[in-house]
């Protein structure tokens, strides 16, 4: 009886808790940039939970909290030149009224392209290379 709640203790903190997914467009099919460099282009999507429908309760629910995240991970890979392409953040009050009024979900979508250091694009340009001589090979 006690595993039961330690795992729906557990399970209630994953699902409540907010979370970011994130992911990089790396592969562009040797197209580059107007400037003639190569651009990246990196989206953060968080999940997050607002208490009474405007009070940030868990996770970056607000778009500038959410930029800071997306252009401070840019800048630990040493990207530069970021520039926004897409931001939105969805409240989701309307979902399971009553319910959603309390404890109501947000998504909040922030996406930048923006030019990746010598040293990332060396290697994903070698990755890319590798990846393409094994696929003919297996041809």
């Amino acid at each position: 009886m006690n595993l039961h709640r330690r795992v729906f203790a557990g399970l209630s903190v994953l699902a409540l808790g907010g979370c970011t997914f994130s992911s990089t467009a790396t592969h562009w099919n040797g197209r580059v940039g107007p400037d003639g460099r190569p651009v990246y282009v990196m989206t953060h999507t968080n999940v997050g939970v607002n208490l009474l429908i405007i009070i940030p309760t868990l996770g970056r629910t607000s778009l500038p909290d959410e930029i800071d995240k997306l252009t401070d991970q840019i800048a630990t890979e040493k990207g530069d030149n970021v520039r926004m392409v897409e931001s939105s953040s969805e409240n989701y009050w309307y979902g399971f009224a009553p319910f959603t009024w309390i404890l109501t979900p947000v998504i909040t979508t922030v996406s930048g392209e923006y030019h990746p250091s010598l040293e990332v694009l060396a290697k994903d340009q070698a990755e890319q290379a590798a990846k393409r001589a094994e696929q003919e090979k297996s041809k």
